[in-house]
């Protein structure tokens, strides 16, 4: 039955995907009824000047990464921008749960001349995903996790609040305040990012990294030629701001560039990790990712934990890969992402395996469409299976 479910899964992506991009442009009437509303929906699907915005531009991670880099020309400027999604997932069957997740993120930020950046991501998210009816390690959807009071008022969180400083031409960066350090560490070009790439949270980090919440840090970082580069972090294990000097997560990673900024671009990074929650035990990992002529790519992890961390936090080790395909079609951009992985959990033969496929479709230079495709097999003696279908809408502005 395995087989002939995730055909037909995959059959359905594909004519949804389809639809997306077939969508005919209807010529508006001339009478004399209003038809406001009509076109402000045909203007979803109008191709305009610079549509083609490539993906690094509208992913949450690297859209910040593009935008900091705008900074030093506008020194002392507040400037916002932000990306919003909203996603429903549902298991197909008889008593199907729908579970929907819609989330926004302001970005504001500004610089202080060309080597010191101060930045603010303000979020809020409404609904937990079905990772809440179906318990797992792999999160079905990273971008869940409502940010909603217990009474039910919605909160905007201050996800993130750093200033970075740059010196000795960038060969030095130092990143300070409350920070993310998997935006740092175990990243990946082509599976990185839960807004615009893969739901799944096996494909954004790994599963084995026991990386802590947003909290107080500090993230360093020396780059050689554009090519290598050596960082270090440390960060709190809560984000309550007291006896900062103590009780630090401890992650320093290498990597190096092959061809940059060609067709055929390359990365390669290693990285080990101490948690003191587990008597400092440690860890390790690895991370790749390959562009293929400018439109394949390819793309893995793999990370281990040591017998006391493993014990502590529940999971030996992960490895993920998977493959890409990006295009323009119709002057519109169109991708495709396929990825499978693994995890060993603490125990005897306690695998929990997770496979997922996207088609992502561009409707203008705003708007993106993904129908998504999930498959599970969770840990255990039943090991049971479950098949989700998704769909996710994502704006940058």
């Amino acid at each position: 039955m395995r087989p002939i479910r995730l055909i037909f899964g995959a059959v359905l992506l594909v004519i949804l995907s389809l639809q997306g991009l077939a969508l005919p442009v209807f010529e508006p009437r001339t009478d004399q009824r209003d038809t406001t509303l009509i076109n402000q929906f045909l203007g979803l699907f109008e191709t305009q000047e610079g549509a083609d915005i490539p993906e690094a531009q509208r992913s949450k991670r690297k859209q910040v990464d593009e935008l900091l880099k705008a900074l030093s020309q506008r020194d002392g400027k507040l400037q916002f921008n932000g990306v919003a999604t909203a996603s429903v997932q549902v298991e197909p069957r008889s008593d199907a749960n729908y579970q929907g997740v819609g989330s926004f993120d302001i970005f504001a930020f500004t610089s202080f001349g060309p080597h010191t950046i101060l930045f603010f991501d303000l979020e809020a998210v409404g609904g937990d995903g079905p990772d809440q009816l179906i318990p797992n390690r792999s999160v079905l959807n990273a971008d869940a996790g409502s940010s909603q009071s217990a009474e039910g008022i919605d909160h905007l969180v201050v996800l993130e609040a750093w200033a970075e400083f740059r010196a000795l031409k960038d060969i030095l960066t130092v990143n300070l305040g409350k920070i993310d350090v998997t935006n740092y560490f175990d990243n990946n070009l082509h599976a990185n990012d839960e807004t615009s790439q893969f739901l799944s949270g096996a494909f954004v980090n790994s599963t084995a990294l026991p990386a802590p919440p947003n909290s107080p840090g500090i993230r360093l970082r020396s780059s050689f030629l554009n090519r290598f580069y050596l960082q270090v972090g440390l960060n709190r294990l809560d984000n309550s701001g007291n006896d900062l000097m103590r009780h630090h997560f401890k992650i320093a990673e290498t990597g190096f560039m092959l061809f940059p900024g060609s067709k055929w671009e390359a990365n390669f990074r290693i990285y080990g990790y101490e948690h003191p929650a587990a008597g400092n035990s440690q860890g390790f990992g690895f991370s790749a990712d390959e562009l293929i002529a400018g439109t394949f790519t390819i793309f893995g992890r793999y990370a281990k934990n040591e017998s006391k961390l493993a014990e502590w936090y529940g999971v030996e080790r992960a490895w993920s890969a998977g493959i890409g395909f990006k295009q323009l079609v119709l002057n519109r951009e169109f991708n495709v992402g396929l990825a499978y992985g693994d995890t060993k959990l603490t125990g005897d033969d306690q695998h929990e395996r997770l496979a997922e496929l996207y088609i992502s479709n561009q409707f203008n230079q705003w708007v993106y469409l993904s129908p998504h495709l999930q498959w599970l097999e969770t840990a255990g003696p039943q090991q049971d299976e479950h098949l989700l279908l998704g769909l996710r809408i994502n704006f940058s502005y």
